[in-house]
């Protein structure tokens, strides 16, 4: 998708209202890649219904993700990142989050399940912020945390 299409998309308004919906990277991944996929379409309807967040946790692993080179590819993919990042409402990280997210892992370890500390705090944020999150990360059900379908 390049940056004319996500502008497109993001001019589009809908009447259908919504409970905001946290995009995880790997949903965010499908979304820019060329091809079409049901997650990526996902990603692309809640752009429309103007429904979609980020958090910080998300943004950093987005921009960990881009290619290191000085082509005319890698400045595309910058530029879409950038449109995103300049469009879409980031949710804040709290002190309180990284505390539930701790307590969250604590708890899971305690059980013998190991959960990436990105995700932990990504659902933390959600939950706080009371949205959901559309991810393919089956690290989300072990924490406890409904993820949007």
């Amino acid at each position: 998708m390049n940056v004319a299409e996500l502008k497109k998309i993001m001019a589009i308004k809908t009447s259908e209202t919504g409970h905001s919906v946290l995009v995880d990277t790997c949903a965010w991944i499908e979304f820019l890649r060329e091809k079409t996929s049901p997650l990526g379409d996902q990603v692309a309807a809640l752009i429309a219904q103007d429904r979609t967040v980020l958090c910080g946790v998300v943004v950093a692993e987005l921009r960990q993700g881009l290619k290191l080179t000085d082509g005319q590819r890698h400045k595309v993919e910058v530029a879409k990142l950038q449109k995103i990042f300049d469009l879409l409402p980031c949710l804040a990280t709290e002190e309180e989050d990284w505390h539930a997210a701790g307590q969250s892992l604590q708890q899971l370890r305690s059980q013998g399940i190991t959960v990436p500390l990105t995700d932990a705090l990504i659902a933390s944020i959600a939950k706080r912020c009371q949205v959901q999150v559309l991810t393919l990360g089956a690290h989300f059900k072990a924490l406890g945390f409904e993820v949007f379908v």
